[in-house]
């Protein structure tokens, strides 16, 4: 059997927008959830990790579909999210990662008395 080298690999992702947040599932069973590692910069999400092999002794494969190692999922976001709100959780080989949506700034309108009018 031939062997590829090693290189990251991305594991099935899908983003939900719902109204008030996105929710991005990882689909990356064998883990724990100290093997993630997950940033927020600007508007992009970055998933991180490894996936390690089980050693076996003197193991033959007749079939290989399992990625193991470094992966990398870079996700950019439709728009800006509260990063204090962020969170993840890992249950049943699917990491979720819950990212509140930003709100909307408001500007307040200030009232001009007419001196202030004049010197626009």
């Amino acid at each position: 059997m031939l062997r590829r080298a090693n290189r990251q690999f991305a594991p099935p992702t899908d983003i939900i927008e719902l109204e008030d947040k996105l929710v991005v599932v990882v689909e990356i069973a064998g883990m724990r959830t100290a093997d993630f590692d997950i940033t927020l910069h600007n508007r992009t999400l970055t998933i991180t990790g490894v996936r390690e092999r089980i050693v076996m002794d003197n193991p033959a494969y007749h079939q290989v579909e399992i990625h193991f190692g470094e992966f990398r999922i870079d996700l950019p976001l439709p728009w800006p999210v509260q990063p204090e709100g962020v969170s993840a959780s890992y249950q049943h080989g699917f990491l979720y990662v819950e990212l509140p949506r930003q709100p909307a700034e408001h500007i307040p309108i200030v009232e001009m008395n007419a001196e202030e009018q004049d010197k626009l």
